[in-house]
């Protein structure tokens, strides 16, 4: 007879730099679960610039305090880069050596970039084998961002006293935080359709399994569509986002809500045609492997309306993803910071993937 013994192991504090706020978590593994240890949100102006671009000591002081106060128990943390900031590419090589692979992949993106080629800190991820004229090549996920970005980083973790393990980007970790969810024989091979909507932008992300297969940022969000709808209704921005969000505006103005989606209709629909694009490049690498459902993440997928309009439109089944589902929580009232646990939390799926601390495998 003998006794497995596991260690628990209090991982890093995944730090979501977004537009609308920044989303602070911090998990622990232990044998058999994950537990929630800690986690705190802190608003954003959405008119201010990227996190990644702000003064480093406009944001140090409310996030020190924040670290003080939400009960966190290290000071490693895993930082993502803000999706507004950094460019996704795809690109097909042949298949050739690692060292060999990432001066090609640096080589192709020339002048493709909205920052100079020398000031580019460039990741990237083979996404499997492909097949084509010239016989089996790789498809290659390409993800860069410049210096500065990545320093301003730094310099903000560094006023904040913490130690960063890794950066990471919203698509590995949007992959990370569910990864661990498809152990099963018949999850490993499936595909799924991540769908992230924020205030700003739209992840779209392709998994095959545990396997990041496609990743885009589309620059739509839940702004462009409710400024769209003010604009075309005649209405103020605030009385639009309040009949989204009747919960969140008293009692609400009155209008009906089906009339502000219709009035979002037009970036709606550049949102769905920017999305189907992205399916269809998918669809042309790996012909093979149909996507099978949607999955809703990030603050705007608990607008249910919208996310109904999106799955009708791709003709996908979907659902609104919960990151925290299976991850235990502290038996105090609530949980900790500001999850509520009889709620489904879709916008902490980044910092949940970032405390879980996925990485990109090659760099360039």
């Amino acid at each position: 007879m003998s006794w497995r013994l596991t260690k628990t192991r209090t991982l890093p504090i995944g730090i979501d730099l977004g537009t609308a706020s920044i989303k602070l978590v911090q998990l622990r593994r232990l044998p058999d679960e994950l537990e929630l240890v800690a986690a705190a949100s802190l608003a954003l102006d959405e008119d201010a610039p990227p996190a990644g671009r702000r003064r480093p000591d406009a944001l140090a002081g409310p996030l020190r305090d924040v670290l003080k106060t939400a009960g966190f128990k290290t000071r490693e943390c895993v930082l993502s880069l803000p999706a507004a900031a950094t460019v996704v590419r795809h690109v097909k090589t042949a298949r050739l050596p690692p060292d060999e692979l990432a001066r090609l992949v640096r080589r192709g993106l020339g002048d493709k970039l909205p920052f100079a080629g020398e000031e580019a800190v460039v990741r990237h991820l083979v996404a499997g084998e492909v097949h084509g004229e010239k016989g089996a090549g790789l498809e290659v996920i390409v993800v860069a961002a410049s210096r500065g970005v990545v320093e301003a980083h730094l310099s903000l973790a560094r006023r904040c006293r913490l130690d960063v393990v890794a950066l990471n980007v919203e698509p590995c970790a949007i992959l990370e935080c569910f990864a661990r969810l498809f152990r099963r024989a018949d999850d490993r091979d499936r595909v799924t359709l991540f769908l992230d909507f924020g205030r700003a932008c739209t992840q779209v992300v392709i998994a095959h399994g545990q396997r990041l297969a496609f990743a885009r940022n589309v620059m739509l969000g839940a702004r462009q569509m409710e400024q769209g709808a003010s604009e075309r209704l005649g209405l103020p921005l605030e009385q639009v986002r309040a009949a989204r969000r009747p919960d969140e505006g008293g009692e609400g103005p009155d209008l009906a809500a089906e009339q502000v989606y219709d009035g979002m209709g037009e970036a709606l629909d550049a949102l769905v045609g920017e999305i189907t694009k992205c399916l269809r490049y998918y669809e042309s690498v790996f012909p093979t492997r149909s996507i099978e459902r949607a999955i809703f993440l990030g603050g705007e997928a608990l607008d249910r309306r919208l996310c109904q309009r999106v799955a009708r439109r791709l003709n996908l089944p979907a659902q609104i993803g919960d990151p925290l589902a299976r991850v235990s929580r502290p038996r105090a009232s609530g949980g900790p910071g500001p999850l509520d646990g009889r709620q489904m939390q879709p916008a902490w799926a980044v910092a949940v993937g970032l405390s879980l601390g996925a990485e990109l495998s090659q760099a360039a």
